[in-house]
């Protein structure tokens, strides 16, 4: 690999800012751009692999082919949906093992019905049902016992359970908790996605999201643009202790999944900040060899992990680490009395966890030049907190 620019259409500025834990507007609209292109070649995947003798998933990809021909950009932000490409990866995965599960294929259904709603094409297409809900990615879910036939020219569907939207200023994020997907990347852990959240829990994310991003704005600029720029959906996932946790999938570009014991705009902040720093290295590994993709052994210790991972949790770890560290450098200056002084602890703790994670990354053996880079700039940010 000679160098970023020339082998990716990325710059070095731009793979610096990545690599030091940031990232401008144009630098994560590339990686908006780069998993874009991801997206199509799994859909392109499963058209070319998938069950055409099934009439089902046949009827579907037509109507996705035609779409395509005639309303490129709405098939496109179907595609861009997080956890399109979780379900596309799953079928992918139960096709090569010559498995056909039925409410994965028949799910190209409510693709290509939210594809043709956010068209406005005059179509009538089915939407399949499980748990007696019909899904329509992007929109939320139609209440039903049974397959549902909708009219799609009409641009709207009385959905039973419409996705809310959060918003600051031209931000629009989705607060997503009907896409039946959105729980298949924490399947055999102990993270769960909430169910249906109430109008007054939604609300409450609302005003969340809005203080969260207030104080980045005015305390943490440098992680805004990129904010702006890729964050598309908060996943709220189900608090399993007294602390607030988060917790964020590698195939759902764009998505934070964060648990919320005590949803104040502060401890948002830290966890956008912190699951955002996840989303940015997935799409980089996804672009470029960061590490030697055998290093599979769990035998690194990751910050704040208490069993050991492969050589990518220690990378991810670290990484999302940094952003922790320079919350709590920022927050143990804007405190006062006794909290100043617990925040002062908490960054001592988390620059001591992300040095060591670091020095880790330094001793390992399985990082490439430009992975060797990330941790340069990591070691960097870290020496210059203070």
């Amino acid at each position: 690999m000679t160098s970023v620019e020339s082998a990716h259409s990325l710059s070095e500025d731009q793979f610096a800012q990545l690599a030091a834990g940031f990232g401008d507007a144009a630098t994560v609209r590339w990686l908006v751009q780069a998993q874009a292109s991801v997206q199509r070649e799994l859909l392109a995947a499963v058209g070319r692999f998938g069950p055409h003798d099934d009439a089902r998933f046949a009827a579907a990809w037509d109507v996705l082919v035609g779409l395509d021909a005639s309303a490129p950009d709405a098939v496109a932000a179907v595609l861009a949906h997080p956890y399109t490409r979780v379900w596309a990866t799953a079928l992918l995965e139960n096709i090569s093992r010559a498995e056909f599960v039925a409410a994965d294929v028949h799910h190209l259904e409510a693709v290509a019905a939210s594809a043709a709603l956010l068209a406005g094409a005059d179509l009538r297409l089915p939407v399949p049902v499980r748990d007696g809900m019909a899904p329509l990615p992007m929109f939320g879910a139609l209440r039903a016992a049974e397959r549902v036939w909708i009219d799609t020219g009409k641009g709207e569907v009385a959905l039973a359970e419409p996705v809310r939207k959060l918003t600051y200023g031209e931000l629009t994020v989705t607060l997503e908790d009907t896409d039946p997907y959105r729980a298949l990347p924490y399947h055999g852990s102990e993270i769960h996605p909430t169910g249906r959240l109430s109008d007054v829990e939604a609300e409450h994310w609302q005003q969340a999201l809005v203080g969260a991003l207030e104080f980045l704005e005015e305390n943490l600029p440098a992680y805004m643009p990129g904010l702006r720029a890729g964050l598309r959906t908060i996943l709220p996932l189900r608090p399993d202790g007294p602390m607030n946790r988060s917790a964020s999938a590698r195939l759902a570009f764009g998505a934070v999944g964060i648990a919320a014991r005590h949803l104040d705009p502060q401890s948002l902040a830290e966890l956008l900040v912190h699951e955002f720093q996840h989303v940015k290295l997935g799409a980089m590994m996804d672009a470029f060899e960061l590490y030697d993709r055998a290093d599979i052994e769990p035998r690194y210790h990751p910050p704040c992990f208490s069993h050991p991972r492969p050589i990518e949790g220690l990378l991810h770890s670290t990484y999302a680490h940094v952003a922790i560290t320079d919350f709590w450098r920022v927050q143990r200056t804007i405190a006062t009395g006794s909290a100043a002084e617990a925040a002062e602890r908490r960054f001592a703790e988390v620059r001591t966890l992300t040095a060591e994670g670091i020095a880790q990354l330094e001793a390992a053996e399985s990082l490439t030049s430009l992975g060797d880079t990330i941790v340069d700039a990591m070691r960097r940010r870290i020496t210059d907190a203070s």
